[in-house]
């Protein structure tokens, strides 16, 4: 919008023109009329003025003389002589003071709209050629701390105060729209700034420091357009009056919008001031249920687990835990999982765990938070078992012909476990389900039977080395335990069978 005054000690030529000019668009704004250029400068140095429009004779400061003070008080202000008298000497000492143009009373209608479009065109051009630049910078501020600011270029920003928003939304491509929109209204004099996927800054300006009363004015004026009928969460900072501060206020606004996850309108503002200190104690809450979580992970419990896991969530609820605390739990849960079950890192890859990251982040309450991750988990938990019930016979066959050839040495559960990709704890029950006895008894009974034929038919070998030969090379321990299990020593059962 171009903001215009018109100077003219003729009333009739005032009036007449700022009619004529006003009804041509609202592109054009008569910011005031004036009878000399002494009443003029004063409105001017206290007003932001594109053009003026200005006569030449006038009393106490005339035409010339106003656009001489003009340009040094406002120098990118642009100015139009307009004159009855064809003198050329008045159109050279125009040009000379910068005049944009020089038009003869009575002025020409198409001449004159042609260049205060012209002059419209340049002036939206330049502010957005200075805000494309300006948000260039803003971007870095709004993500570097205060102490490493020294290293970015200066920024000047359009008024001496500004706060941060920040807006998410189910629909952020209808929520930019609305932005843009806003930003073409001239009340509104804020930035845009794309700060990642999930989250829209806006640096709104103020000549004034801003109380929250006028901070939430900005949000307010964006209701005014359509928004798909989902969440929209908006934070704001306090107000500041240096860009050095321009990251600690983005921090402040994303904090107050992650609060919006536990409010339940369509429409959420929430000042900065009003938003809860963040819990940064997930971790301690974390390691209160982890053992029972380890538990129930080893034996597939998945009632169990998602009773765990909602419990969890409920207890980040009440704290109104921050994004960052919430998902930093989720990260401790997927890791444990990781560690517990040997095929959870196979079905449940670093891509997959930060595409979950990305959907909760977009996220707008907590309900679907919870609902996100407890279903991702149980989902994965549920393959894992389908799969662990399709091959229990088969794991624990697998194990047992494993012992039966190599039953001379030692059998590790962990890598036996990991040989049919179960965890030790569910091979261990598994087994034992499956055989009635554990392990260790079965690895004892195929070496016992195997030491019984070659004490049968190997008279060759020396007691203690049929001991070594099965796995047992300590004698004293061999003939201990043959005789716990046959009821007698290796050599009186060498004697029977003879």
């Amino acid at each position: 919008m171009l903001r215009i005054i018109i100077v003219d000690d003729e009333a009739s030529i005032r009036e007449g023109l700022a009619k004529m000019i006003g009804k041509e668009s609202s592109r054009f704004l008569i910011a005031g009329s004036f009878s000399n250029g002494q009443e003029a400068l004063g409105f001017i140095s206290a007003e932001e003025i594109d053009l003026v429009i200005t006569d030449i004779r006038m009393p106490l400061v005339d035409g010339l003389e106003l656009i001489k003070e003009v340009k040094m008080i406002r120098p990118e202000t642009n100015c139009i002589i307009m004159s009855g008298f064809t003198d050329f000497e008045y159109a050279r000492q125009a040009l000379l003071y910068a005049a944009v143009d020089y038009m003869l009373k009575p002025i020409n209608k198409k001449q004159l709209f042609e260049r205060l479009y012209a002059l419209d065109e340049e002036k939206t051009a330049s502010l957005k050629k200075e805000q494309q630049y300006r948000s260039g910078l803003l971007l870095p501020y709004l993500k570097t701390t205060l102490s490493h600011c020294s290293r970015l270029p200066e920024l000047v920003l359009p008024q001496p105060y500004f706060s941060v928003l920040a807006l998410k939304a189910n629909d952020m491509d209808t929520l930019r729209s609305g932005v843009r929109r806003l930003q073409r209204q001239e009340q509104c004099c804020f930035d845009p700034v794309d700060a990642d996927d999930q989250i829209l800054a806006m640096v709104c300006y103020y000549s004034h420091k801003p109380g929250p009363e006028d901070i939430v004015q900005f949000a307010e004026q964006l209701r005014q357009f359509p928004h798909s009928g989902g969440i929209v969460n908006i934070g704001a900072s306090p107000g500041y009056d240096n860009p050095v501060l321009l990251g600690k206020a983005f921090s402040e606004a994303k904090r107050a919008c992650d609060h919006g996850i536990y409010c339940h309108s369509c429409w959420n503002f929430i000042h900065f001031i009003e938003a809860a200190d963040p819990y940064q104690d997930a971790a301690l809450l974390f390691a209160g249920c982890r053992e029972t979580l380890v538990q129930d992970l080893q034996l597939i419990n998945i009632p169990q687990i998602v009773h765990g896991l909602e419990a969890l969530f409920e207890q980040l609820r009440e704290r109104k835990a921050d994004m960052a605390s919430i998902l930093h739990l989720c990260r401790l849960i997927d890791e444990t999982a990781f560690v517990e079950l040997q095929e959870w890192g196979e079905l449940y890859s670093e891509g997959a765990a930060k595409a979950l990251e990305a959907q909760l982040l977009a996220c707008m309450s907590f309900d679907e938070m919870k609902r996100l991750f407890v279903g991702e988990f149980t989902k994965t938990l549920e393959h894992i078992r389908s799969v662990r019930m399709a091959q229990a016979g088969k794991s624990v066959e697998t194990v047992k012909r494993w012992i039966k050839a190599h039953y001379d040495q030692p059998a590790e559960l962990g890598s036996l476990a990991r040989m049919v990709y179960l965890t030790p704890s569910y091979l261990s029950k598994l087994f034992k389900h499956e055989t009635g006895m554990t392990i260790t008894d079965y690895l004892i009974e195929v070496r016992i039977k195997k030491a019984k034929l070659l004490l049968k038919h190997s008279s060759d070998m020396k007691i203690h080395e049929i001991g070594s030969e099965v796995g047992y090379p300590d004698p004293a321990y061999f003939n201990k335990l043959f005789k716990r299990m046959v009821g007698i020593t290796p050599n009186e059962y060498r004697r029977r069978v003879h």
